[in-house]
């Protein structure tokens, strides 16, 4: 473990995984049902690694998996690279931003307008070409999106 790791926080699925190697102790007999529950409350109010290590100390394996509670430094040094991921920004090119616009014209004005003239004129076949217009331009924006990620 890196210097100052026992003060990164941790994720709801460590806390998790903790309690469930607490229950596991339980029924190894390693704690009686009163400290396992006092156990499993400090485990759910756990903020830190140092919070969950502490609950394990006196514990033999199995103890929860912590690596992933790492500095993002730490993870530079073992691989080289800085790990991040894509965000919505970088993938938006003109012309995803093009077919969310015309998906959202025809979401915000397209389906009011055909909810309108089916009641007062009674076109509902206008819910056809309006539904096409979504459907068409979100699925090529999202194909857009992903060809740009990869």
């Amino acid at each position: 473990m890196g210097k100052g790791d026992s003060t990164i926080r941790i994720s709801d699925a460590e806390r998790d995984e903790a309690v469930a190697k607490l229950g596991t102790h339980m029924t190894t007999g390693r704690l009686d049902l009163s400290e396992y529950e006092e156990r499993c409350g400090q485990a759910a109010a756990a903020r830190t690694r140092a919070d969950l290590e502490a609950l394990f100390e006196d514990l033999p394996a199995p103890h929860p998996d912590l690596s992933s509670a790492t500095r993002p430094v730490d993870i530079v040094k073992k691989t080289g690279q800085l790990v991040s991921r894509s965000t919505k920004k970088e993938l938006e090119t003109p012309t995803t931003a093009a077919l969310d616009a015309i998906a959202g014209v025809a979401f915000i004005i397209g389906i009011p307008a055909a909810i309108l003239l089916t009641i007062f004129l009674g076109m509902w076949w206008l819910f056809i070409p309006v539904g096409a217009v979504l459907v068409i331009a979100g699925s090529a924006s999202d194909a857009a999106k992903k060809r740009a990620s990869e």
